[in-house]
């Protein structure tokens, strides 16, 4: 069945409208994120301009965080090291710096500061745009039961309220970003029956007769990614197929943001030959409405 709002290939092109409100909200998104980086950097600026030198600089407990980040130990890296370890690090960072810019050591710490902070930067852009994928996918499917006046109930992460794990409503239950063993990797969404009684997600995960749809999401607006991210999304599907050759094979979905005209062919193909069972562009709404509701229904 091809979906009402998709009678051709072209109808899941992302358009370039959409693509430069994208980039837009993007830029927005990462100028605020990176107002205190910039205003941290401002602070570490004013420290440093008021020693006399590097090795005194590495001494100063109130910005050794700042300078870390300069010699490029990320979070993550850091997470790696002892204390010890970082400080011996540290010392032959700065014994480099000073060595190749005795005069500029001061510019060369904030430039670097923010080289590393921009990286990490990029990483948490990158988390926040799959989060904004699976809030728009999961407030579609909240409407949708809305619209049949269902109260679902909605499990949210103790760590962030904004992320949804788990909706449920009737004998369904939709999970989020979930990895069943038989399967071997995470799935976006996952809609399964729910039996009666309560059991553990991880129990029912294993039980593939429970499974009604599998789902991949994709945020990205960026059409340079566009052809990589589908690639991605279209092998976690063809495994899940894979994964299910002896049992009911679930409904498949696919939602992406950026939807060039090649991948667009190949999502169309798909839902021809029932590969897929639907399909929705992130950037056309009534699309993104049209798939929530198919799922609800299931």
């Amino acid at each position: 069945m091809i979906p009402a709002h998709i009678r051709s290939a072209s109808a899941l092109v992302t358009s370039h409208r959409a693509v430069c409100d994208g980039f837009l909200s993007q830029a927005l998104a990462k100028t605020e994120k990176a107002s205190p980086y910039v205003l941290q950097a401002r602070r570490l600026w004013q420290i440093l301009t008021s020693v006399p030198d590097i090795s005194t600089a590495g001494r100063r407990n109130d910005i050794q965080e700042e300078l870390l980040f300069s010699a490029g130990f990320s979070d993550k890296a850091r997470s790696h090291l002892t204390d010890d370890e970082l400080a011996t690090a540290l010392q032959k960072i700065l014994e480099t710096i000073a060595s190749r810019t005795p005069d500029g050591w001061r510019e060369e710490i904030v430039y670097r500061y923010l080289l590393t902070k921009g990286d990490s930067l990029g990483g948490s852009m990158r988390n926040i745009t799959g989060a904004l994928a699976g809030k728009q996918f999961s407030d579609a499917v909240i409407n949708a039961l809305e619209d049949q006046h269902i109260a679902p109930t909605i499990v949210r992460s103790p760590s962030n309220p904004e992320k949804i794990q788990t909706i449920a409503w009737n004998a369904r239950l939709l999970l989020f970003n979930k990895k069943p063993n038989f399967v071997g990797n995470n799935i976006d969404v996952i809609l399964m029956n729910m039996p009666p009684g309560k059991k553990p997600i991880r129990q029912l995960l294993e039980n593939k007769s429970g499974y009604l749809a599998c789902g991949e999401l994709k945020g990205g607006i960026d059409p340079a990614g566009a052809d990589e991210h589908w690639k991605t999304a279209n092998s976690a599907l063809e495994r899940i197929r894979q994964r299910f050759i002896d049992a009911q094979q679930p409904a498949l979905f696919f939602v992406g943001a950026a939807i060039e005209t090649a991948m667009a062919e190949e999502i169309f193909n798909q839902l021809q030959d029932a590969r897929l069972a639907y399909a929705a562009n992130f950037t056309v709404p009534q699309q993104v409405a049209d798939l929530a509701s198919w799922l609800v229904r299931l």
